[in-house]
């Protein structure tokens, strides 16, 4: 019978927190474990026991080491091939010595910036942890304005196919959009350089924080300087926002018809399954330009994937309640059930899934529903918004204004 192989303390530390952190569950008792184990196989469908995870989190006395089979199967499960690929991921990090990197970069010491470059291409990125301290450096690079390490950063060949690294890039790049919606010019004209022929940017910056207020400002510059199709989307998604500033800032009617011609064009000839999110925007304008809403209903009849149903309802709902009318009942949003999502979510699942109930809340008080509005309101968490944080001024004000009717109406 093979012998098990010993894990290091260290090995032992981040197997943990990488468990926990991806399957968004904190392990305190054997109920956890089980939990952990049953999340494991629905998503990987590799069984690994409970009192495997009993052992590994010290809640039984653990006097055997872990078989290979099992030590690769919990690489597998946080999104590495084996386990020699996990040990070798966490043999390149040390939080200390990452720390100590980041303060020398900041003082600008002697070979800094060659130092922090490195630390930047082994950071655990799959890892919230490894998120922020990117987000530190990048907020430190755009401090010193120091865009030639910038440019080095959004040039890393990150896995953006990854989910969790996406989502983790999102946030570690997120100085860059609130540094925009500053005014700082050295920042905008960066990303006004870099945009079209860099990927990390075009994905993780330009299409996660869709700032529409800034549609004549910084995103309206980025967008004119895309004219290469590195996404497969990213041009249909540059036209569909065009549209709308030739709509609502220009009040260019005409244009904006055109562009949305050119939008259908596109349609016409894509092979792949566009975003629901860009359904939904294609939907808005052909109902509120051409008057046609077959589109938005039959977009919606196709989805069925919760997160999904949610991406398309949020977005469709706030563009028609900004630029349509403000007291639009959207009529699909009743045929939702917010029952069937899982109780296990990312930060930006979480996110959607709150901004969904906030956003059914909006459309019963508008319906002159109240029980219903407020029921809905109950359940939004008014702290988590996710990628919806662009549009805060318009969710706040709801906000605002639901808790300020159901306070008198009580």
């Amino acid at each position: 019978m093979p012998t098990g192989t010993p894990i290091s303390p260290n090995e032992q530390i981040w197997i943990k927190h990488y468990l926990q952190e991806k399957y968004e569950i904190t392990i305190v008792d054997s109920f956890d474990c089980k939990t952990l184990s049953n999340l494991i196989f629905k998503e990987k469908g590799t069984r690994i026991s409970y009192s495997t995870f009993r052992r590994l989190f010290n809640l039984v006395a653990n006097t055997q080491a872990l078989s290979r089979f099992i030590l690769n199967s919990l690489a597998h499960a946080v999104e590495f091939k084996n386990w020699d690929g996990f040990k070798n991921h966490i043999s390149k990090y040390d939080d200390q010595e990452i720390n100590q990197n980041i303060q020398i970069y900041s003082r600008q010491i002697l070979n800094s910036n060659k130092l922090i470059l490195e630390t930047v291409k082994n950071l655990p990125i799959k890892t919230w942890t490894g998120a922020y301290q990117l987000q530190i450096i990048v907020k430190i690079a755009i401090e010193n304005k120091d865009f030639n390490l910038l440019d080095e950063i959004v040039r890393i060949p990150f896995d953006i196919e990854n989910q969790m690294v996406y989502e983790h890039l999102v946030i570690s790049l997120q100085s860059i959009y609130f540094q925009s919606t500053k005014g700082n010019t050295d920042v905008i004209h960066f990303v006004e350089r870099n945009i079209n022929q860099n990927i990390v940017l075009q994905k993780c910056l330009l299409q996660a924080y869709v700032d529409e207020s800034q549609l004549n400002g910084f995103l309206g510059l980025w967008l004119d300087a895309i004219h290469d199709n590195l996404l497969p989307d990213v041009l249909l998604f540059k036209n569909l926002l065009m549209c709308q500033k030739a709509y609502i800032i220009e009040n260019d009617t005409l244009k904006a018809k055109k562009i949305l011609e050119l939008v259908n064009k596109q349609l016409s000839y894509i092979d792949f399954e566009i975003h629901p999110i860009l359904k939904a925007r294609v939907g808005v304008w052909e109902f509120i330009i051409n008057k046609n809403e077959k589109i938005l209903s039959a977009y919606f009849k196709e989805l069925d994937n919760p997160f999904e149903i949610a991406d398309f309802a949020v977005i469709t709902s706030r563009m028609l309640w900004m630029y349509y009318s403000k007291n639009e009942n959207i009529f699909f949003l009743d045929n939702i059930n917010y029952d069937v999502f899982p109780l296990v979510k990312d930060y930006f699942q979480k996110g959607r899934y709150n901004v969904l109930l906030l956003t059914l809340a909006i459309n019963h008080y508008l319906k002159s529903d109240i029980t219903h509005a407020k029921l809905f309101f109950k359940l939004v968490d008014k702290n988590i918004l996710a990628y919806d944080i662009v549009n805060i001024d318009f969710y706040s004000q709801w906000i605002d204004t639901l808790t300020e009717s159901f306070e008198i109406n009580n």
